[in-house]
């Protein structure tokens, strides 16, 4: 794992807590929200949602997880969504997955840190140690591992890490310095028949591994274990579903009873069949 920095102490007001959603992660941004407020640390940061058509009622319930957190609902404009006009989506990921790419440029601001979290995550650990993490020059730290088959299917490098973009600490003077953000959507554009997950590959193939490396404590997927998480990431079927198979979904549920979602029934085994038909429906009727 990286060390943390020995330069000055860094001031939270210049750092940034991020994720973006539609309607559909709501419930999985409000239960983040409220690990955040609860453990994260980080009540000087400046806690960012990029909305992407939520309602009156969905800011309102955001508000309520957030707690003490200094929060900002950002609803992403028609100029900024025009960016993402065409590039690809399915039931799963819908445009608002593309927000990760040009954070630095959305937040107008031009150095500091930042961490980026889907909204699928939990907080169960302080988020300090992340952001005052050595970054050894690199624009992004982020977890991730040698994968042959990313390699290959990515047409990298021998050897090459690959990253999983679900918790990204963002250092914006690199970032911006290097123009990733045009540099990550010119790839979605030109090379999206390569791509299977969308953003993440994007930024995989534009830093052709050169991203500082984030121990797994700030990351742990499915099956991983590890003995003092501090983030949790519900990849694959989500905490709110009964096909969930995450050994942190009961910890996720005790965490939404203190939310307007607490009462909520568990998804049934069909649902991601409904909205893979609700996303084809969509993109035959141009919605």
């Amino acid at each position: 794992m990286l060390a943390e920095t020995d330069g000055p102490a860094l001031s939270l007001g210049e750092c940034f807590v991020v994720t973006s959603i539609d309607r559909r992660f709501v419930e999985f941004a409000g239960v983040m929200l409220h690990t955040l407020a609860l453990n994260g640390d980080v009540d000087e940061a400046n806690v960012v949602v990029f909305c992407d058509g939520l309602t009156r009622k969905d800011k309102a319930h955001l508000r309520l997880c957030s707690g003490h957190l200094r929060l900002t609902l950002f609803e992403l404009s028609e100029k900024t969504l025009r960016q993402f006009h065409g590039l690809k989506t399915n039931s799963n990921w819908s445009r608002s997955i593309y927000t990760r790419l040009v954070l630095p440029d959305l937040l107008g601001a031009k150095e500091g840190r930042l961490i980026y979290l889907d909204a699928d995550t939990i907080v169960v650990d302080s988020l300090v140690p992340l952001l005052k993490l050595d970054m050894a020059g690199m624009p992004v730290a982020a977890a991730g591992d040698v994968s042959e088959q990313d390699i290959s299917r990515l047409k990298l490098p021998d050897g090459t890490k690959t990253m999983n973009s679900g918790v990204l600490l963002i250092d914006i003077r690199e970032w911006l310095s290097r123009d990733l953000s045009r540099a990550c959507l010119e790839i979605v554009r030109s090379q999206a028949a390569r791509l299977k997950f969308y953003d993440q590959d994007a930024l995989n193939i534009a830093l052709v591994g050169q991203f500082a490396p984030l121990d797994r404590r700030w990351n742990v997927i499915l099956h991983a274990h590890v003995d003092d998480p501090a983030i949790i990431h519900f990849t694959h079927d989500k905490p709110n579903s009964v096909r969930c198979q995450h050994v942190a979904q009961p910890l996720y549920l005790q965490y939404r009873q203190a939310t307007p979602w607490a009462k909520k029934a568990l998804k049934p085994r069909w649902h991601k069949r409904v909205n893979r038909l609700a996303h084809s429906l969509r993109r035959l009727f141009g919605g």
